[in-house]
């Protein structure tokens, strides 16, 4: 698009260089940046992903405005909000008119930041942009404008009915939440309140707790970026017993496409309060304290595209009773830092302790029936450590090392025993298949329908080597051009290999090939190892992989991923 009116140009760009500390300064500017020649104009949602660049200045009206990559320019944005993610990156000024800046502590802008909270009025004359005389506003109308505003763009935001899918599973069918949400930012910090009932589709639907439940939250936050967040929850929720081996979308679409579901689930009920030391986006570290219900739910029959005619797995009987939880986790991600151009950190640590009293056993034991209430204390950690090392700029070796399990204290309720193997850990073997020394789930020890991990401990070691393809046709970049497929990123083929196997630290007797003791870990060549290929679009991943040490049995299996591996 080419300049149409230099003469009003030259007029704007006077105007700044005499007036660069006048009120409407931020608009002058923003007005010259949008009519200059070689400026990336967009009416309407601007995007850019990281790893994305855009060269030159690109200018926006009625974004919003996303941007994680790099932009090789001055960044306008009129009557529009910007969201900066962290690693974004602005070469030269920022220059918002109308509108709020979020996440501008994490980014690196190279030049000036000019913000002007009024709206700015504008006439488009084809590719012109002409700014319209503001009205001059009196301070009692201002600040009611401006409060309004303020709840509407930006960082604050209300939404009086808030609707937002969940997942799909075979306990629930569809769930999803609906109710009121707000978030408001302070002077001092933030405040978050989340008001919502849970919707299960799961026939037969009726009204009660097995067809609706409730998860009601709210935090502040007392400083920003650094700072405390103290917070509270009430819960009715249905949870998977292993989140941390795929993703609840992935999970969920296998269900309705193939009538394949990768978890297992416990309903909790309950409440929790929460303290949260903050260090900016990147760290975070939570304790927790809820006092909470616990029950088993059995498998219904919701619908799936394929298969229709054949069972759902059953969802394993669990633990129930009432459990005190005290859980800390620690939370570290650089990934997206500048400082870590060369790659990043991910980590996850948690410990987790429970005490209380179980009316009724789901495995290891298996006593389904009601016995007399029994007391329980058992402690539990689990960490998952990640590390992304950027070998060349189209070259990256991934490494990842997850695992944990029973620490001290009685056998691990059912519902925090844990197993391996399947697409998101193991994808060169089935998920929960029975093989001759059951290493990845521990079922043998007592079997039971569904069958649910049992084992104490698991670890996991993931390797893998990504590199962009040479041709970019499957890119979507700062120009998003109709026929490109819309991927976001860069096509990558990866290798890859993984590691793993699960153990239990009592129970049978020595010699089991399950069995390693409470201070003992397994023999490194005992573990099941798979490798395999791909090819990674960013928000699809496409995967062939191998079982190499189950005596050659295993066949090649295909998998498809909504994620990158990790």
């Amino acid at each position: 698009m080419r300049l149409m009116n230099p003469v009003l140009l030259a007029l704007a760009a006077a105007g700044v260089a005499g007036a660069q500390d006048a009120p409407a300064s931020a608009a002058q500017r923003a007005a010259a940046v949008w009519n200059a020649s070689g400026t990336t104009r967009t009416n309407g949602p601007y995007g850019l992903a990281a790893g994305l660049v855009a060269d030159g200045d690109v200018a926006v009206v009625n974004g919003p405005v996303t941007v994680a990559g790099t932009i090789r320019g001055s960044l306008v944005a009129i009557n529009a909000d910007v969201r900066l993610a962290p690693g974004a990156r602005v070469e030269r000024d920022l220059i918002v008119v109308g509108g709020a800046i979020t996440g501008a502590d994490s980014a690196i802008v190279g030049g000036q930041t000019l913000q002007q909270p009024e709206l700015m009025r504008y006439r488009l004359s084809g590719d012109l942009l002409e700014p319209s005389a503001e009205p001059e506003y009196g301070g009692t109308w201002w600040r009611r404008h401006r409060i309004r505003r303020d709840w509407l763009r930006g960082e604050a935001s209300t939404d009086y009915l808030y609707v937002a899918s969940r997942a799909y599973n075979r306990i629930e069918g569809w769930s999803f939440v609906a109710g009121p949400r707000v978030h408001r930012p302070t002077p001092w910090g933030t405040v978050q309140v989340d008001l919502f009932a849970v919707g299960r589709t799961a026939s037969p639907v009726r009204w009660d707790n097995e067809s609706v439940g409730h998860d009601a939250s709210a935090e502040v936050q007392f400083g920003k970026p650094i700072g405390v967040a103290l917070g509270g929850r009430l819960f009715d929720v249905v949870q998977p017993t292993e989140a941390w081996q795929s993703g609840e979308d992935e999970s969920g679409l296998a269900a309705a496409l193939f009538r394949l579901d990768y978890r297992d689930y416990f309903v909790r009920h309950g409440g929790e309060l929460s303290a949260r030391f903050v260090a900016g986006n990147g760290a975070d570290l939570t304790f927790a304290f809820s006092d909470e219900g616990w029950r088993g739910r059995p498998a219904r029959d919701p619908w799936s595209l394929m298969h229709g005619s054949s069972a759902w797995r059953p969802n394993p009987s669990m633990d129930e009773g009432s459990l005190h939880v005290l859980t800390t986790r620690l939370r570290v991600d650089t990934r997206d830092r500048q400082s870590s151009a060369l790659g990043g950190w991910y980590a996850i640590v948690e410990l987790e302790q429970g005490g209380g009293m179980l009316s009724r056993f789901g495995a290891p034991r298996a006593t389904f029936a009601p016995v007399t209430p029994e007391g329980v204390w058992y402690s539990r950690g689990f960490v998952d450590l990640r590390r992304y090392n950027r070998i060349t700029p189209g070259l990256w070796l991934d490494l990842r090392v997850a695992g944990g399990g029973w620490l001290a204290g009685d056998q691990l309720p059912t519902q925090r025993r844990l197993g391996i193997g399947g697409p998101g850990t193991l994808p060169g073997y089935e998920f929960r298949a029975s093989d001759g020394d059951d290493l990845l789930a521990c079922t043998s020890v007592m079997a039971q329908a569904g069958r649910p991990a049992q084992c104490d401990r698991v670890a996991l070691a993931q390797v893998q080597l990504r590199s962009r393809f040479l041709f970019d046709a499957w890119r979507d970049d700062s120009r998003s051009d109709w026929w490109r497929p819309g991927l976001n990123t860069r096509t990558s083929w990866v290798l890859f290999a993984d590691a793993g196997r699960g153990w239990i630290t009592t129970g049978p007797p020595y010699g089991s090939p399950l069995y390693t003791g409470q201070y003992a870990l397994p023999a490194l060549d005992s573990f099941k190892v798979d490798v395999g290929a791909g090819v990674d679009f960013g928000n699809l991943g496409l995967y062939w992989a191998k079982a190499v040490n189950n005596g050659g049995n295993e066949p090649i299996r295909f998998v498809a991923r909504l994620h990158q591996r990790f």
